[in-house]
């Protein structure tokens, strides 16, 4: 038997045990959680494509191990993205609690070793940014970005470097402040002359007390899960419920015809009539008199009254009114 079989009979004793839905939300947890970690922590290019994938899977893998019940389901998607939304959270903030910053260069190289020290601080505490500018003086206008993911674009400072001193690679630029808002920031630095220069943005520093990072990551992490991810998977419990009830009306349907027509066929073959030719009475589906044998060609009968020529449905002769 090869593998694919095997996996398969395997998941089908899975199904038919009495653990089986216990089983496929352990996994449905399992799995989505580990691909949102994943997503947003290495593979951010596709992080699109994550509240569709993780909706999909918390539906369906509950759904194929027998979690049928919707309003259960429901229920289950509640604790599956809460814990989604925690551990994101949690990942977010270790990520910041331990990040190291990144020293910045231009493309250019004409601003190189742009850093800040030291990375984590609290609001007061004070902040060492420096860049070397390799080719220029000491008059040369050199500015700090900084960008705090906490507040507003418009709160976005751009501050002017002042020069330290000389070095073996040019002339170091430093900014020092202990002022700066509460947040978590993004530095970048830049050199206006002949033509603009700039280096890339890099992490830090984090200027805020970590137990309101950490509060403030796995709220965020929550929100996210339920706005982005929670929502989709609602939307396909709704859409399969909606399915499942019109299909359940289209076979209620299909049923009461099949019923009218069976009903019609029956009260057919209880009709009777009486034979023209010798008064028998003959059944309504019958094609010749079973007393004399008369055929009755083209559905049609004389009215044994008055010899009028009559219908086999018809219940009493249009000429003298005898009933049939």
């Amino acid at each position: 038997m090869s593998l694919i079989g095997d996996i398969n009979e395997m998941m089908k004793g899975v199904r038919q045990s009495k653990m089986s839905i216990w089983v496929g939300m352990a996994l449905a947890l399992l799995v989505t959680v580990s691909l949102t970690l994943t997503v947003q922590l290495w593979l951010a290019q596709v992080v699109c494509l994550l509240p569709i994938l993780v909706a999909l899977l918390a539906y369906y893998i509950p759904t194929y191990f027998g979690l049928k019940d919707r309003k259960r389901l429901a229920v289950f998607g509640l604790v599956l993205f809460l814990v989604i939304g925690l551990s994101l959270g949690g990942a977010l903030y270790s990520t910041v609690a331990n990040y190291d910053v990144q020293e910045v260069s231009s493309d250019d190289n004409l601003l190189v070793g742009g850093t800040v020290s030291p990375s984590h601080v609290e609001p007061g505490d004070p902040l060492h940014f420096s860049v070397v500018l390799t080719s220029g003086n000491n008059s040369s206008n050199v500015y700090l970005l900084l960008y705090n993911n906490w507040g507003e674009p418009s709160d976005n400072p751009n501050f002017t470097m002042a020069f330290s001193h000389s070095s073996s690679l040019g002339a170091v630029y430093t900014y020092n402040t202990s002022s700066l808002e509460e947040g978590i920031y993004y530095f970048q630095y830049g050199v206006n002359g002949t033509a603009l220069s700039e280096t890339a943005q890099s992490f830090g520093p984090v200027n805020a007390d970590l137990n309101k990072v950490l509060s403030n990551s796995l709220m965020s992490g929550t929100v996210y899960s339920f706005y982005s991810m929670a929502v989709l998977f609602y939307i396909l419990i709704l859409l399969t419920w909606w399915m499942d009830r019109s299909k359940k009306k289209i076979f209620e349907m299909e049923q009461k015809r099949a019923q009218t027509k069976d009903k019609k066929v029956k009260d057919a073959k209880d009709e009777k009539f009486v034979c023209s030719d010798c008064g028998a009475e003959v059944p309504g589906e019958a094609d010749k008199c079973p007393s004399c044998g008369a055929s009755f060609e083209d559905d049609e009968l004389k009215c044994p009254q008055c010899s009028a020529k009559l219908l086999k449905s018809d219940t009493k002769c249009w000429n003298c009114g005898k009933k049939l």
